[in-house]
């Protein structure tokens, strides 16, 4: 069976060896081959979702979370012209396995069963295809002459999901046969619940569309997606779409250390649970930590949800490893500033921890020592300082999100504002407001936030149409302001935000985002060492965010000519084409669904500047005078409610009132 699921989409076919299609003749000329009859979806259909989590995940782990600027983890950004098993497992070891399974189980034959696989590979290109632009779709699972196989373009990929999941939608039957045991949507019983199935097919279908709808050198691309918008929100199909987090579409791995854990467990958690690897070396760069751009929002809105997306700093038997801020806070009783320093719950990992090469560091002269900032840690337990991702998401048993209700509801926000610009005729029963405020709760619900929301949603940038002063990062590069009033254009910055905000470490989803709607607007990648960059503009030590990922090597070594067809098309369809002939196939060459990108004058932006550090991001942590300290203390710390005043700061967060020099 395994040689037989293999062999259909193998390395061969994707024109990585020769040798390997002798394999493959040898199996189709095998009289024990695997027959039609001994074909079962209940048998391969679970292996297929447990591939396809750590496929997804191996993408996340090594690109998308760090691209998204979620979390500064395992491995850096680095330049790699070839990730070869990386786009070859979504075939031979995914794709693969679907396309068996349709030979059998086709849409008269069985109607659930095709849909739930047509779903499935739905899924699994839009991935593809929004990672690396045109990509090779029926033909790369199927013997070629000359082992060669065409790419499909990125408006090709893109359109031919919306028709599958538009039949998908369709062709699901409450009333038909189901999975006995459906390893991504299991009934009560275990079985197959098709109407969430449908709700996932139809709500990916508003999301692929409205991706699309970007693709303006592709007009027939975007007159079916304005088509197939209309068609998922009609009457009919809109009760189809995610209405809480039970809908939500999300693979759960196991929690079997010999056959399904999570991909994420084995690579960061199982030596430490084994006892083979001290918690300190964990504690290092290979266990993710919340970005310190994200983290900006998080504490500047006071967002409720950053315990639930971050640990708290160490403090235990092992010492108090939370970091020291210096601050200076008003004593309404005193009438005068106070110097104090104190230990803070939270503090993110900084991307580069060096000042970028050939920039000057300017002087604060009311804290000359900002820099400790980001060194009160040791490096042998710098992980026990910085807001690591909560073992939840990194676990066994750990869930892989695909699509939540959250963000369907953003996207319902999005059509709402854009309906008109877009020509989509619809009627949505709920204002884009609304659309938007559903969207937060979703998001709160599904982590289990039950305090602190209605405040966050009146603070200004978070309440519908009112603009919000975010804080700075650590080294002045960012700000984390919301710009929310002044018409529907504002309103959609609120509602891409907090869309990008409730999809964190699912590091593809918000990638995605930001490309399509250059929304974040974040500063590139520093590095003051040339090899740790993604290659184009290296020799100046940054790059901006990846627009997608460069093919592999072999593509350009046995499938040379539709490679170069490949990167002709992606040069073709993108609205900021790169067509000198060095670089054809490269990071910074924005998909058709990229939204408007100019890299012109980058160089000059970033080649050189001023820094001046600042701890604005953890400064007045519990409030802006010495008595809201002393009440906001206890809410975080009531074990220490039976102390006052400086006496409770001092037990609970190291609190030490700095001499004034006479």
């Amino acid at each position: 069976m395994k040689k037989y699921l293999y062999t259909l989409c193998t390395a061969a076919m994707l024109g990585l060896a020769t040798s390997c299609v002798d394999s493959f003749d040898a199996t189709n000329q095998n009289p024990n081959k695997l027959y039609m009859e001994d074909i079962d979806i209940q048998k391969i259909f679970p292996g297929t979702i447990y591939k396809s989590l750590n496929v997804l995940s191996e993408m996340n782990y090594n690109h998308y979370a760090y691209m998204a600027r979620y979390v500064v983890s395992w491995t850096a950004p680095k330049s790699m012209d070839n990730i070869g098993d990386r786009f070859y497992n979504f075939y031979k070891k995914v794709l693969g396995d679907v396309a068996i399974m349709e030979e059998k189980y086709d849409r008269d034959s069985n109607g659930n069963y095709w849909a739930i696989l047509t779903t499935w590979k739905a899924y699994l290109y839009s991935v593809l295809t929004a990672t690396w632009g045109p990509v090779p779709m029926d033909a790369a699972c199927k013997e070629t002459y000359g082992n060669v196989y065409y790419y499909n373009s990125e408006a090709e990929v893109n359109m031919q999901i919306l028709r599958w999941l538009d039949e998908a939608v369709e062709t699901f039957d409450p009333s038909g046969e189901k999975m006995l045991k459906d390893p991504f949507y299991p009934g009560a019983g275990g079985e197959s619940d098709i109407e969430k199935w449908r709700k996932f097919a139809n709500s990916l279908r508003l999301d692929v569309a409205i991706r699309m709808m970007n693709m303006k050198k592709s007009p027939e691309a975007i007159s079916l997606a304005r088509e197939q918008m209309a068609k998922a929100l009609n009457e009919t199909n809109r009760n189809y779409l995610f209405t809480s987090n039970s809908d939500n579409a999300v693979g759960r791995y196991g929690t079997d250390p010999n056959s399904d854990v999570s991909l994420y467990y084995e690579r960061i958690l199982k030596e430490f649970d084994l006892g083979t690897k001290l918690e300190t070396e964990l504690g290092g760069l290979t266990y993710p930590a919340m970005n310190e751009y994200f983290f900006c929002y998080m504490r500047s809105y006071g967002d409720p949800r950053l315990s639930k997306y971050a640990q708290t700093s160490r403090n235990d038997d092992s010492g108090d490893h939370r970091a020291v801020v210096r601050d200076s806070l008003w004593s309404t009783v005193e009438k005068k500033f106070v110097q104090v320093s104190y230990r803070v719950p939270f503090l993110p990992r900084f991307e580069m921890k060096q000042t970028p090469s050939g920039w000057l560091v300017g002087k604060d002269e009311h804290n000359n020592d900002l820099q400790s900032l980001y060194s009160t840690a040791s490096v042998s337990i710098e992980g026990y300082t910085y807001a690591l991702l909560p073992r939840d998401f990194i676990k066994q048993d750990a869930t892989v999100k695909l699509l939540t209700c959250a963000e369907v509801n953003f996207m319902l926000a999005e059509i709402q504002l854009r309906k008109d610009e877009w020509g989509v005729n619809v009627a949505l029963p709920q204002s884009a407001e609304q659309y938007y405020y559903n969207g937060i709760n979703a998001s709160m619900n599904e982590y289990g936030v039950t305090t602190g929301i209605s405040e966050y949603m009146e603070r200004n940038g978070i309440k519908w149409n009112t603009n919000g002063l975010g804080c700075h990062d650590y080294r002045n590069f960012y700000k984390a302001d919301i710009n929310g009033k002044g018409g529907y254009k504002n309103n959609l910055e609120q509602v891409w935000k907090q869309r990008y905000f409730a999809s964190y470490f699912n590091g593809f989803a918000g990638w995605t985002l930001e490309r399509r709607t250059r929304v974040m607007k974040f500063p590139p990648f520093f590095y003051n060492n040339p090899e740790n960059n993604y290659g184009t503009y290296g020799a100046n030590l940054f790059d901006p965010i990846p627009e997608r990922l460069q093919y592999p090597i072999d593509e350009r070594n046995w499938n040379m000519n539709y490679y170069r067809e490949a990167c002709r098309m992606l040069q073709s369809s993108s609205q900021t084409p790169r067509p000198d002939n060095n670089f054809n196939d490269n990071f910074f060459t924005p998909l058709g669904i990229g939204g408007p990108y100019n890299q012109e004058g980058l160089y000059d932006r970033w080649k050189e500047g001023y820094l001046m550090y600042n701890n604005e991001m953890v400064a007045h942590w519990y409030g802006d005078t010495l008595e809201e300290f002393y009440e906001n203390v206890l809410k975080d710390y009531p074990e220490y409610s039976h102390l006052q005043g400086e006496e409770r700061l001092a037990a609970s967060i190291g609190y030490i009132r700095i001499k004034e020099d006479n």
